[in-house]
């Protein structure tokens, strides 16, 4: 027979689980325009815009990681199917000249060897959830112009949910960080695959952070032509 004392103790397990974080489901991701945007490039083909990356308060901050993750949103208007290489999209800073993009295992291996992942680290440990981390960086731009009611921490579909931590050995925990980080890295940046007719892509690119970088020269590529435009990278949308 079960006493007293471990019937409450039963009854409050089972409220506490009831109030651990689930995993976050999917949010809608809506399809920007680029051409409402403030300084964007607009051409009978296609219409561009760049946006910058801004640390919302929550999860790992790529900027202090070293990192300046750019946002690129392209629209094929046309029955062209145009590509951009990430090694012609150059950054361009007024006072220190241009960069090349890091690619994304660049982007990753940087961030792990930041003060700022290990600080990140140590919070998620030390509170036993990531909720607060998934989709927190890269995420919440797609999550701040997903629409209304987008939950941040949920733009990259929920990978590990709250609580992930709370009976985790420190070398699994920071692995499962790291895995998270990395898959979020890899999953938001830019694709060089041909975009489709009347399609919109859009993914980021990082170049290196600290480096007043204000400004994206890329080249547009199709089997017939090649235009290269410099465009300002936007605070907002």
């Amino acid at each position: 027979m079960p006493t007293k004392k471990s019937f409450v103790i039963l009854v409050m397990l089972l409220f506490l689980s009831a109030c651990m974080s689930t995993h976050p489901l999917p949010q809608p991701k809506r399809v920007i325009e680029p051409s409402e945007v403030n300084g964007s490039i607009k051409t009978v083909d296609w219409d561009i815009a760049v946006l910058r990356y801004r640390y919302e308060g929550q999860g790992l901050n790529y900027l202090k990681a070293g990192v300046l993750p750019v946002f690129i949103v392209f629209k094929n208007k046309s029955k062209k199917q145009p590509y951009i290489l990430r090694s012609e999209i150059h950054g361009i800073s007024p006072t220190m000249g241009e960069y090349l993009a890091y690619s994304p295992d660049e982007t990753v291996r940087l961030v792990f060897a930041s003060e700022s992942f290990k600080q990140t680290s140590r919070n998620v440990l030390r509170s036993g959830t990531l909720g607060a981390v998934v989709g927190a960086g890269l995420g919440a731009l797609f999550a701040a112009l997903g629409g209304n009611n987008v939950v941040k921490g949920a733009a990259i579909g929920g990978a590990i949910g709250g609580g992930a931590f709370s009976l985790s050995k420190v070398p699994e925990a920071e692995q499962r960080l790291r895995n998270v980080i990395a898959q979020e890295v890899r999953t938001y940046a830019w694709k060089e695959d041909p975009i489709p007719p009347l399609m919109t892509q859009m993914g980021y690119v990082y170049f290196p952070a600290q480096k007043n970088i204000q400004k994206v020269l890329l080249t547009v590529r199709t089997n017939s032509t090649i235009d290269t435009y410099q465009l300002p990278i936007l605070s907002s949308y």
